[in-house]
């Protein structure tokens, strides 16, 4: 009896003794992947950082390419005798602008607009072009963002920016974000991605203004009622205040005063019924 005890006490030291190597084993894995894991965190880290010093060194070379360009821009304008009446704007979009009427824009610019379907187009077409803007205003990534990543977009913008800057060095530029659309999902999250992305890459830059257009959002989401029925392109009275949202940057940016809005007769206002909206499924 006494030797069955032993060889039961024996059984279970050595059942516990594997099952601690066991354990130990899983411990060693474990401490294993944290130690991978850890590696991998303080690599991507640093790339972060190296990507955030990149942005500040471009926005840094970029607004110092714009003060120089600005300052022989200057001593040039000085020997002018008459100077334009207006400024002159150069307005290129996709056909969401197609329905903002020139001379409803605004009276403050003589204004010339162009449709171009793509950041390409609208490069080629700058390349072309053989007057002088005092303001170029771009509303030109609807289209891009269904074939290109946000960031690709980002980079053909700036590229296209800096062209421009370089062969008009006075230049102003206003660049309008994305509107909401509902088309797909992906497009959407990636039109609002690009906004982010301009906000970052572009704000602080002299002479760069935006035309946000987060007032066509409601709790986040496009609104309907601002779309037609292909749910990519504007309505009329998405049309609208588009046209307003643009209208406003380009007097920021020229440093003029908006005219004050006319009053509305109250005959003509509606009661309000609600916004139609409805969230991603």
């Amino acid at each position: 009896m006494l030797e069955d005890t032993r060889n039961q006490i024996k059984l279970m030291v050595s059942s516990n003794n594997n099952e601690i190597d066991f354990k130990s084993k899983r411990l060693e894995e474990k401490n294993e992947e944290i130690t991978q894991l850890t590696s991998s965190l303080n690599i991507v880290k640093k790339k972060l950082d190296e990507a955030q010093d990149e942005i500040l060194q471009l926005k840094s070379n970029i607004s110092a390419s714009l003060d120089e360009a600005t300052t022989r821009s200057i001593q040039k304008e000085l020997v002018r005798e008459v100077p334009p009446a207006k400024p002159k704007l150069l307005f290129v979009g996709t056909s969401n602008i197609q329905g903002i009427h020139v001379e409803k824009l605004t009276q403050a610019a003589d204004i010339k607009k162009v449709i171009q379907y793509t950041l390409d187009d609208t490069s080629e077409f700058l390349s072309t072009f053989t007057d002088t803007p005092d303001m170029l205003v771009l509303h030109s990534l609807t289209n891009d963002l269904k074939t290109k990543q946000p960031t690709q977009c980002i980079d053909r913008l700036f590229h296209i920016i800096s062209e421009a800057s370089s062969k008009w060095p006075l230049l102003k530029c206003v660049i309008s974000f994305t509107t909401p659309r509902r088309d797909s999902i992906t497009n959407f999250t990636n039109a609002q991605i690009i906004n982010a992305l301009l906000k970052q890459k572009f704000s602080g830059v002299d002479n760069i203004f935006f035309a946000d257009h987060t007032n066509m959002l409601v709790n986040g989401n496009p609104n309907d009622n601002l779309l037609c029925e292909d749910k990519i392109h504007l309505n009329d009275k998405g049309i609208s205040i588009l046209a307003s949202n643009i209208k406003r940057a380009i007097h920021t940016g020229l440093h003029i005063p908006l005219p004050p809005a006319r009053p509305r007769s109250r005959s003509r206002q509606r009661p309000n019924r609600g916004t139609r909206t409805r969230t991603w499924a």
